[in-house]
């Protein structure tokens, strides 16, 4: 299937911030190539590794916690779709020092929000976790809605969905435009499952989105 060569927006990065843009720019109706040298949750990127803590805890920065809760919830939706169960609900548990601030800020954000927390005793946290010590714990916290998404595969579902929608992803290097040049660089594979041409007119065909 043929595809106009030229878009409305091209996402250079096919990590977990250029996927989720390219995926929901394509989404707004927007004409877009999304561009990564190496592949999507590939090792040389930060979201690559197999896990990350999904957390709504950052002290008194509220920003970063409205931002994570809204972030957990697109997280969900697109599991949801896509049927695969990339977010594990671990619980994040945090240990504090007595009279730290970070998490004190952090519960008083939490609160202010209304997302649930715990607040636990040492004796609590004995009794429940009895293989964590306590020298110099004074007091913990827990978030029990927060968790573990598993990284690389939760990006390359990112990725295929965005793909799905319309979005032509090419594996590419990319340089400054020089005298008219943009996209160079030769082909270094696909996504699992996908296959791709070095024309920037040809648009992949979605791959399945199993691990």
């Amino acid at each position: 299937m043929q595809a106009s060569s030229t878009y409305d927006v091209a996402v250079v990065g096919a990590g977990v911030f250029g996927a989720w843009t390219a995926y929901q720019l394509r989404r707004s109706g927007k004409r877009v190539v999304l561009i990564d040298a190496y592949g999507p949750g590939n090792s040389r990127s930060s979201s690559g590794d197999e896990s990350r803590i999904i957390r709504m805890g950052y002290g008194a920065d509220e920003i970063y916690t409205r931002s994570a809760l809204r972030s957990l919830q697109l997280w969900r939706e697109l599991f949801a779709r896509v049927d695969q169960p990339l977010f594990h609900q671990t619980g994040v548990l945090w240990l504090a020092h007595e009279d730290d601030p970070y998490p004190l800020k952090t519960a008083e954000t939490l609160q202010k929000i209304a997302i649930p927390f715990e607040k636990l005793t040492t004796a609590e946290i004995s009794r429940r976790y009895p293989q964590i010590g306590l020298e110099r714990i004074s007091w913990a916290m827990l978030e029990p809605n927060s968790g573990v998404l598993m990284a690389r595969r939760a990006v390359q579902a990112v990725t295929f969905a965005a793909i799905k929608t319309g979005v032509n992803y090419l594996q590419d290097a990319v340089r400054p435009v020089e005298s008219g040049t943009g996209v160079r660089g030769s082909q270094r594979g696909s996504p699992p499952g996908c296959s791709t041409r070095p024309r920037i007119t040809r648009r992949m065909r979605a791959p399945k989105t199993g691990s």
